[in-house]
């Protein structure tokens, strides 16, 4: 059983077959899917549909961020007021450079994943534009020197 806010979602071990291998490979073709797991392609095809209304959020490519001109990327620390949480951090997650925004529950209340082309462009993010947002009390913005693993799906 998998909790997806205000739902559960129930699968099968059918399911979770498909979705270990769409998590490798999200190109796997039906008709290997269907091998592995024993159904046919027209069943694979109905189960990913019903998947991608619950479970599956997108289909999407892992880039080496070097390759596309955004080398640095900075994980960013936020501290504001509880009652303006939300609207920092849609805010923050309306520029461009950024590409992940998570409001938490610890000693920060933003966590921001900031990806750039480089120090001054990231300087001028962090000084010029989040630090300028109405309600933001602190701001901590670390560089990463490696990324060690990078993986977005989740193994279950």
């Amino acid at each position: 059983m998998v909790r997806i806010p205000n739902r559960v979602l129930l699968m099968d071990d059918v399911d979770r077959k498909i979705l270990e291998m769409l998590i490798k490979n999200s190109r796997t073709p039906y008709k290997e899917i269907a091998k592995k797991t024993k159904i046919s392609d027209v069943a694979v095809h109905k189960r990913i549909k019903k998947l991608e209304k619950s479970a599956i959020k997108a289909f999407t490519v892992l880039i080496h961020q070097e390759a596309v001109g955004r080398p640095v990327t900075c994980i960013l620390n936020v501290r504001c007021s509880i009652s303006d949480t939300a609207s920092i951090a849609r805010e923050i997650a309306s520029i461009g450079d950024v590409t992940e925004v998570y409001t938490t529950l610890g000693e920060y209340d933003i966590v921001a994943k900031i990806r750039t082309a480089g120090i001054a462009e990231l300087r001028e993010i962090v000084e010029r534009r989040i630090s300028k947002i109405k309600g933001i009390n602190e701001v901590r913005a670390s560089v990463v020197f490696e990324c060690l693993k990078e993986d977005v799906s989740l193994v279950f």
